[in-house]
């Protein structure tokens, strides 16, 4: 399914009545038919996918979605029929097919490779025209054209290179957060005898990825290389997600309303990269072409994943042609910014996953022939612009390449990317977490609200027992899991026949998802400023698992499948806020606050943090601290370490970390001006949608807990409501809130209203809080008061 077909039907069609049909093998059956005989040799592992999936076998033989058979976070629907449309091309000369685009910065030209594809492969030659055009706004173009001429001896495809000179004046296209997405408008046309013409227009931004692995020490190699990617000259820290279909059915899966919620989501948690992840499928071409438009970098995945692959000569050549299809599709996007061969493969392989330890040469040697012979050469051969990686994790390519391709520890945090999930900690304690080059996938599991539940199931399916919450959970002991994450911070006892009992089961569970990925998410980015004596630190990269869903089901997902954000896509938006104000506590039991900014101008940026402590019982703050920080550029910047009960005794008296809780927020005073006298503004983004053209600082605002909520005293019960609800525009809402007490997690819920709240899970530390509604359509005050229901974790907790 990841090939374009193509076959010459001019002698076969009739003036009328033609007919097309295509029969179909059932998948699974061609999946076992082709192990099978492979297996008269050896085996290609694993056989199976593991029980829980409740999936099907021997996908790693079929060039198919390979989570169609079923993955730890979706069902098994193997597709079968035609996923995208049949179309007849007619020409009389030649077919423009694609177009592959290279800009020179130094020459000024912009390269153009396209190809022709032509009828038949025969004597003679055919004579064109191909023009090349640049539109640099919409009154002015530039353009070029060629006299080409095509020898039919060659065969059915021809490549021709043109070049258009463009000059310097241009906009470059930036990441999200960093600059604006500027797109120019090409064009390429190719007419032929009788006027026959056909044109590719398309949006280009000028953008220069390249994957920066220095050594972090130029005196000691053996602390490692970095590892991150660099765009137009910028070094600046990824934030994201993994992506992975946006639908278990791939002909769904382009649905361009869906696509673009998505990744309007994705950009409005100030994400600025996204993975395909490479169990799924190369996504269609409104998915690029939003990223573009949104600056949303993409790290691609070929789709290979969590399996061996077979290596002979048939597979191999469809691979080929795979990789040159598809690569030729997508690198004339600016959001591409990498390609991967694979996801996990080469852990799998030098681990032994998957009993690989037999036949290891055997499997070292399939391994080899795909992702280094094959699918490496045919990259370069289309995209020399683009970094490859042979795998991910991975100790990135240099050192890849020293280990001969193949590492014994893909998990080496001195190198490359690395995945990271364990189950067994206390996620909310940011010393459980590793200090790597790049984390590009870490998770928790969480399951979606009731209110997705809800349309595909029934009452009696409302139990954490239920044969319907067993079945949709496709992660081992995925649900034991979820529950002791819970009972680690907050006190829990599960019943499994009370449907109350569950619904409070489903709030705790996104408590702790948003609560885990905040604690590892930020370890991350303060990592940015770390560099210890063994070479572990300059961290550049989060890419939590994953962003969406398929079904609703429990999963890692931060938007589940009908769109709903759930608390942890909330989370997200602060957590990877351009500027923020991250505490934890060390190993030596210090209070360390650190200051995280993402700004890549020469602007200094004077701001005030503020730490307050708080009793759980009272809304009356027992004491406050100012403290003034000037930010210049970007790092992770230390700018307060204490002992943390030294602090409590100074700052709060008879306070413990049991009875009292630490508030914290970062004020921007005033913002200085740059070298080119153009005042600097702060995201609009960075604190759910302020606007800052008013003057008005932002406030950034984190919340620390001392201890677990298990030994929290003092918790009072609380009263959360809705004072008023107020339209600003025909979308855009102001609900205000009133607490009487100290009120955690405070979760508002809309049903049957599509849009999202500026903030959602908070906890309420004053008598009164305003947020925003943005509705997808328009909303009325009064519906969406009567839509709203308030969740507290109080109300969970305190009896």
């Amino acid at each position: 399914m990841f090939i374009r077909y193509q076959f010459p039907v001019t002698d076969l069609l009739k003036s009328t009545e033609n007919v097309l049909r295509v029969d179909f093998y059932s998948p699974v059956w061609a999946a076992r038919v082709r192990y099978e005989q492979q297996a008269k040799d050896y085996p290609i592992l694993p056989t199976c996918v593991d029980p829980s999936y409740r999936g099907e076998c021997h996908v790693n033989h079929l060039r198919k979605m390979q989570s169609s058979f079923a993955w730890d976070w979706g069902p098994a629907f193997p597709s079968v029929g035609l996923w995208k449309s049949v179309e007849i091309i007619a020409y009389d000369v030649a077919y423009l097919r694609d177009v592959v685009l290279t800009y020179n910065a130094d020459q000024e030209l912009l390269y153009w490779d396209t190809l022709l594809e032509t009828g038949s492969a025969a004597a003679g030659t055919v004579q064109g025209v191909l023009t090349v055009a640049f539109g640099f706004n919409t009154t002015r173009t530039v353009s070029t054209s060629y006299n080409i001429t095509l020898d039919l001896s060659e065969g059915r495809q021809h490549h021709r290179n043109v070049s258009l000179e463009i000059g310097g004046d241009i906009e470059w296209w930036f990441p999200n957060g960093l600059g604006n997405q500027k797109l120019y408008n090409l064009s390429v046309v190719f007419t032929g005898a009788a006027n026959e013409r056909n044109e590719i227009t398309f949006f280009y931004g000028f953008h220069d990825h390249e994957l920066v692995e220095d050594p972090v020490d130029p005196d000691n190699p053996s602390l490692g290389r970095t590892f991150y990617i660099r765009t137009n000259g910028l070094d600046f820290f990824q934030k994201g997600a993994n992506w992975i279909p946006s639908h278990i059915l791939p002909e769904r899966a382009s649905n361009v309303t869906t696509v673009r919620r998505l990744l309007e989501a994705a950009r409005d948690a100030n994400m600025n990269i996204l993975r395909v992840w490479g169990g799924g499928v190369y996504e269609s071409e409104d998915f690029y072409e939003i990223a573009d438009q949104l600056g949303i970098l993409i790290w691609q995945d070929f789709m290979f994943a969590c399996s061996m692959y077979p290596s002979d000569e048939r597979f191999l050549s469809s691979v080929n042609m795979e990789v040159e299809q598809q690569v030729r599709r997508l690198q004339r996007h600016p959001s591409v910014a990498i390609w991967a061969g694979n996801n996990e493969n080469e852990a799998a392989l030098s681990q032994n996953w998957y009993g690989t330890s037999d036949k290891l040469q055997t499997y070292q040697r399939d391994y080899l022939s795909l992702y280094v012979d094959t699918l490496w050469p045919a990259v370069r051969a289309t995209d020399p612009t683009r970094t490859y990686i042979f795998s991910s994790p991975s100790n990135g390519v240099l050192e890849t390449i020293a280990e001969g391709y193949i590492s014994g520890n893909t998990g080496n945090v001195l190198y490359g990317d690395v995945h990271y999930y364990n189950y067994d900690i206390d996620g909310w304690d940011s010393n459980q977490y590793l200090t790597v080059r790049y984390s590009s996938e870490y998770g928790i599991q969480s399951f979606p609200s009731m209110l997705s539940l809800e349309e595909v199931s029934e009452s009696s399916d409302w139990t954490l027992g239920s044969n319907f919450s067993v079945h949709r959970q496709h992660h081992p002991l995925g649900n034991e899991q979820i529950l002791q994450q819970i009972q680690r911070n907050i006190p829990f006892t599960l019943d499994s026949s009370s449907r109350d009992n569950f619904e409070t089961f489903i709030f705790l569970s996104q408590i702790n998802q948003a609560m885990s990925i905040k604690t590892e998410s930020e370890h991350y980015r303060r990592g940015r400023g770390v560099f210890t004596s063994d070479g572990q630190g300059r961290t550049m990269g989060a890419m939590y698992w994953q962003l969406n869903d398929v079904w609703q089901a429990p999963s890692w997902a931060s938007i589940e499948f009908d769109g709903r954000w759930k608390m942890l896509h909330y989370y997200a938006k602060n957590f990877f806020a351009p500027f923020l104000i991250s505490p934890y506590i060390s190993p030596a039991g210090n209070l360390e606050i650190v200051l995280l900014s993402d700004t890549v101008t020469d602007t200094s940026i004077n701001t005030v943090s503020t730490v307050t402590v708080y009793r759980w019982s009272s809304l009356e703050p027992v004491s406050m601290e100012n403290n003034a920080t000037t930010l210049n550029g970007s790092g992770a910047f230390l700018i307060r370490s204490e002992n943390l009960d030294n602090f409590l005794s100074n700052a709060a008296g008879d306070c413990t970390r049991q009875t009292c809780f630490l508030y914290l927020s970062l004020d921007s005073v005033e913002d200085t001006t740059t070298s080119s006298g153009k005042p600097h503004r702060l995201e609009s983004r960075l604190c759910g949608g302020h606007d800052t053209s008013s003057g008005k600082p932002h406030r950034l605002e984190s919340r620390h807990k001392l201890s677990p909520l298990t030994t929290a005293q003092g918790l009072q019960a609380v009263h959360v409501q809705v004072v008023s609800v107020t339209n600003q525009q025909y979308n855009l809402l102001t609900v205000q809130l009133t607490t009487d007490n100290i009120a955690l997690f405070v979760w508002l819920e809309v049903a049957g209203i599509q849009g999202q709240f500026s903030d959602n899970g908070f906890h309420m530390v004053t008598p009164y809080k305003n947020i925003t509604f943005r509705g997808e359509r328009a909303v009325a005050s009064s519906d969406l008061l009567a839509a709203i229901t308030i969740t507290t974790l109080n109300s969970k907790i305190v009896s």
